[in-house]
């Protein structure tokens, strides 16, 4: 389906075009570095989303840089998601995309603090010089509050998941971008039910890519528009 691409608001200033160009490239390439991300995240030996000292212990180093980096990333990603789909849909649709983009970015900030507290409860939890007995009680302990452990980053994971979905309201609605874009961010929904590590995690991680790519060629094709 063609897009309606000229009900855009022509760019014609070179600092704007290349702000525009630069928040494209960002919400690209976080979107394919994490990728990799979600083949290297480790599965609970018992299954479930809380994990053990024996989970965690042999690869704390790994679990903590994992976790930086995908949630550095993420901090990135989102905001130039928002932003990029707030600058591609200026008229019909704007007032969903902005909403949207503000729901988006406060999840994000609470999804980050709550990974970067998951990630060093884990982290000193398995140190060498705690020993396996104390790590170990306070895994367990973590693992009866899941208030405390996951609140505030499911909370935030569900606020970007909701402002996603309102931004791809106002994208269907501002036919800015081939239909195909909104609807594959649609598949977030889909990442509540279905793994989000090995190979099952690719299944939104890769439409999700796609739609990111597609995005961020819109919002710096439109920019380009004198």
């Amino acid at each position: 389906m063609s897009t309606e691409t000229a009900q855009l608001t022509p760019v014609s200033d070179p600092v704007t075009r290349r702000r525009v160009g630069f928040v494209s490239l960002v919400l690209a390439i976080t979107a394919v570095s994490a990728l990799p991300g979600v083949l290297l995240w480790p599965s609970p030996a018992g299954g479930g989303e809380t994990y053990t000292y024996a989970d965690i212990q042999p690869l704390r180093d790994r679990w903590w840089m994992l976790l930086v980096f995908l949630c550095a990333n993420l901090v990135l990603n989102v905001p130039a998601q928002a932003l990029a789909t707030v600058l591609l849909v200026r008229r019909r649709g704007a007032a969903w995309a902005t909403a949207g983009g503000a729901v988006m970015w406060f999840g994000t900030a609470l999804y980050a603090v709550g990974v970067a507290g998951w990630a060093a409860t884990y982290y000193f939890a398995t140190s060498p010089g705690v020993g396996q007995a104390a790590g170990s009680a306070v895994m367990d302990a973590t693992a009866d509050d899941l208030l405390h452990l996951f609140g505030a980053m499911l909370t935030g994971s569900l606020m970007v998941a909701v402002g996603t979905v309102i931004q791809a309201v106002g994208l269907w609605r501002s036919h800015a971008v081939p239909r195909w874009i909104p609807l594959l961010w649609l598949t977030i929904i889909a990442s509540f039910t279905i793994p989000g590590n090995g190979v099952a995690g690719l299944l939104t991680a890769v439409p999700m890519t796609a739609a990111s790519i597609g995005t961020a060629y819109y919002a710096w094709r439109s920019a380009g528009r004198a």
